[in-house]
């Protein structure tokens, strides 16, 4: 298995790197795990200078024709998205329905699948309907932290999960890789990560997602 990881941030890499290997212990992805969006810098272990992170250059890269390429050239390809500012206008998926009631996350979730197959269908018609097979999706509600929180904390929660992480922990949690590497190692424990997704929604909707692809 091979895979590669678009997403938000390298943070958001790291992690699910850590949740990859965990996931399939018995394998070994230490070298079949690769970073396309951001662009990392391997040696600094930080994003790359020339490379932009957040979800308005996601949905850029999601209609390139490098995205078409990295599709076509890895077994798997992840595309990881947070949902705390879907809401916006450039994003547009609302967290509640048209009475005004939250979404379930289930639903949520899928509507952000919605709005990300139909930005890499602006970028090329029925690219998506062709290689669905290869493209996972990791949906965060409402943002990779909560995952996190959920785990060193034991605390559900979906919103202001960075504050209320940092709070938990006693110290500010900066987004930097090493910290997000350290904070995520105990996923590399599958029983670790299980027990969190029956905690959290999304990160028991994402390791489907895994598994239905990759059995």
């Amino acid at each position: 298995m091979k895979f590669a990881i678009a997403s938000e941030g390298v943070t958001d890499q790291i992690t699910i790197e850590n949740i990859l290997c965990g996931f399939f212990e018995d394998e070994d992805l230490d070298e079949d795990i690769i970073y396309l969006q951001p662009p990392f810098d391997k040696t600094k272990q930080k994003q790359a200078s020339d490379g932009g992170g957040g979800y308005t250059n996601l949905f850029k890269y999601l209609k390139m024709t490098r995205f078409h390429e990295d599709v076509l050239n890895h077994e798997y390809i992840i595309i990881q998205i947070d949902t705390d500012v879907s809401p916006r206008n450039d994003f547009n998926v609302k967290h509640e329905d048209e009475n005004g009631n939250l979404l379930s996350t289930n639903d949520l979730v899928h509507n952000v699948i919605d709005k990300l197959t139909a930005e890499i269908e602006l970028g090329k018609k029925d690219f998506y309907k062709e290689n669905s097979h290869k493209i996972i999706f990791c949906i965060c509600v409402h943002s990779l932290e909560c995952w996190l929180l959920a785990y060193h904390c034991e605390i559900i929660e979906v919103e202001f999960c960075l504050d209320k992480l940092s709070e938990c922990l006693r110290k500010k949690v900066q987004k930097k890789y090493k910290i997000y590497n350290k904070l995520s190692q105990p996923f590399l424990k599958k029983n670790n990560l299980l027990t969190t997704a029956n905690k959290d929604k999304s990160l028991n909707i994402f390791l489907k997602f895994v598994a239905e692809h990759v059995s």
